[in-house]
């Protein structure tokens, strides 16, 4: 089980986000986002498998650069977070090996209306 101190330290290390290039490419990665780029650190390419699901593999794997790939906003069209289940496949492949638990569903009691 993942403390929530840890969890915290691990948020402030890493800033797992989509970058959606112009050219189509969607790319899962710690990006840092400057004044007039993003760089991306371990990034992953997110490609359609079919039926409705995805896959990652390696964004540019032949390349060494541990301080990241640095792209000009000209070709970034939007960055978003990814859902958690997105995160926890990136985190497991490509990152730090943390996943963060799903949250359980919340069930109580049936509410009825009454007047």
């Amino acid at each position: 089980m993942i403390r929530s101190s840890d969890l915290r330290k691990v948020k402030k290390i890493m800033n797992i986000q989509i970058v959606r290039l112009n050219s189509g490419e969607e790319i899962l990665a710690d990006v840092k986002i400057k004044e007039d780029s993003v760089v991306v650190k371990k990034p992953s390419l997110i490609l359609p498998t079919g039926q409705g699901s995805i896959g990652l593999m390696p964004w540019m794997p032949y390349t060494d650069v541990p301080d990241g790939i640095e792209i000009k906003n000209s070709f970034v069209a939007f960055t978003v977070k990814p859902h958690d289940e997105l995160m926890n496949e990136y985190n497991s492949a490509f990152g730090n090996g943390i996943v963060v638990p799903t949250k359980p569903a919340v069930s109580g009691p049936a509410l009825t209306l009454t007047e």
